[in-house]
């Protein structure tokens, strides 16, 4: 189920909140210690749907003030109301859940443990320790600071499945996100979702319309196939927006989801034997590579890999970037015979040097700290490319027909940063790998001065693609993604 958290703050925004997610929301949770002055006769009669009632105290990350007496009467006027559930808090003792047991009326109980931080000791004993509670639905929530932390949500609701326990577990913020996502996948009962436009009653909930109509979320089985985008930051990626509706438009049983990671290792450890494939962006294109079984010859040329597909048990490596970028930027000139600068010395410039010298180009490599590119330049002409390493205070004395940008200058939220002055611009064919913003202050820079400009959303479709086609076995229309994410 879907339980959409309804968090007021005032009575009348709490009502608004309810008329607007009755349709995705399986149950109501009311935040009875978020609401001021919260009116239950009116939040239950406007529900008309099945409700939890919480009210959670300071102590457990909430946001009521007042003694155990008085919201024990508040969970209990909520009990005689007609709440479905009523959610204690496990830290709250066996005292308080005795008394709320002695007092309720129909009420089922979720004990329920919260901890904002990462610690998780022991999931085993935690979980044993809740079971003894007798409770209806057991939840846990924590906080996640990496995607590898999610594996205590995973054992948790593990651990329930085999005992036909009703169970609910959440790595909490960014790097938890699919926990949300992919409750069912692991037996669990229930996720929780936030009211468009509201504030999340925890950190990382995600908004109620795209986990039932993009991640469709309560469809996902233990046989669905999981994907998903693995990298750190992950805000700007727009894969969940483009690969979820693919899926639906060809009738896959499959979600995408993001995978916040910083460690790797512990991602590939943790998270990878859940996945049937993934897509790797910055910053661990490279260091992706010493994980797999097997690299293609693309992927082993470049260096770098930007996809990930499991076939027969094994994960083997890829790189859609390289074609996707050219294919870009030949759109408007063949890159045959001219002068290309690259900026950057990461996964998307190996990428873009290789393809680029590969069909003629005499490619340039630069960078903000040029012992980087300098090491580029090294690593690419083993592989048999003629890739040159240019100085910074060189730039502006050599003459480029292409200039690429690779490095993640003007990406969101550093909209106002370009990687070159304007003025080495004038009639070039500019292209950046950013997508987004679409537009990026070097494009703008680029087309005042009389530049042709390829924004990095054409190379992102064009790799997107080659993805999809590795996921699901067939390419999709590249005009039908552009509309998908809304890309004239």
């Amino acid at each position: 189920m879907i339980i959409v958290s309804i968090v007021g703050p005032g009575i009348k925004d709490a009502l608004a909140q309810i008329a607007r997610s009755s349709r995705y929301a399986d149950l109501f949770e009311f935040r009875l210690d978020l609401i001021a002055e919260p009116f239950m006769s009116q939040l239950f009669a406007a529900a008309r749907k099945g409700v939890i009632a919480t009210c959670r105290p300071e102590y457990e990350g909430g946001a009521f003030e007042g003694s155990e007496e008085d919201r024990l009467d508040i969970l209990d006027t909520a009990s005689f109301l007609g709440a479905q559930y009523v959610d204690i808090e496990f830290a709250a003792g066996g005292t308080f859940l005795q008394e709320f047991l002695r007092r309720k009326k129909n009420s089922r109980l979720i004990v329920s443990h919260h901890q904002f931080d990462n610690k998780v000791k022991s999931v085993a004993a935690l979980y044993t320790r809740m079971r003894k509670t007798g409770a209806d639905v057991l939840k846990f929530a924590y906080r996640a600071d990496d995607a590898s932390d999610m594996r205590h949500a995973i054992k948790f609701l593990q651990l329930a499945r085999r005992e036909n326990q009703k169970a609910i577990a959440i790595a909490m913020g960014e790097y938890g996100e699919a926990s949300r996502v992919l409750y069912k996948k692991f037996g669990g009962w229930a996720t929780f979702a936030s009211v468009d436009g509201a504030i999340e009653a925890a950190p990382g909930q995600i908004p109620m319309r795209e986990m039932k109509t993009l991640y469709r979320a309560d469809k996902v089985s233990p046989k669905t196939k999981v994907f998903g985008v693995v990298g750190n930051p992950l805000k700007q990626s727009k894969g969940i927006y483009l690969h979820n509706p693919l899926f639906q438009r060809v009738k896959k049983d499959a979600v995408y989801c993001r995978l916040q990671a910083k460690n790797i290792a512990g991602f590939m450890k943790h998270i990878a034997p859940i996945l049937n494939g993934f897509s790797v962006t910055i910053p661990h294109k490279q260091a992706m590579m010493k994980f797999l079984d097997r690299l293609d010859p693309t992927a082993k040329a470049i260096g770098a890999v930007n996809t990930v597909v499991r076939r027969r048990g094994r994960l083997i490596g890829t790189n859609t970037d390289a074609s996707g970028a050219l294919d870009a930027i030949e759109s408007k000139m063949r890159v045959s015979g001219k002068m290309m600068l690259v900026l950057g010395a990461g996964g998307a410039a190996r990428a873009i040097a290789y393809e680029a010298q590969r069909r003629g180009a005499t490619v340039f490599l630069a960078n903000r700290t040029e012992r980087k590119a300098k090491q580029l330049a090294r690593e690419l002409a083993p592989r048999g490319l003629a890739v040159n390493f240019i100085a910074n205070a060189k730039l502006g004395t050599q003459h480029f027909d292409i200039i690429a940008n690779a490095t993640s200058l003007g990406m969101t939220p550093h909209v106002n940063i370009s990687p070159l002055p304007k003025s080495m611009l004038k009639k070039r064919v500019v292209f950046d790998a950013v997508y987004n913003p679409p537009m990026t202050k070097f494009l703008r820079d680029a087309k005042s001065v009389g530049a042709e400009v390829i924004p990095g959303t054409e190379m992102y479709i064009n790799q997107a693609a080659l993805q999809s086609a590795l996921y699901v076995g067939k390419k999709p229309s590249i005009a039908l993604m552009k509309k998908i994410i809304n890309i004239s």
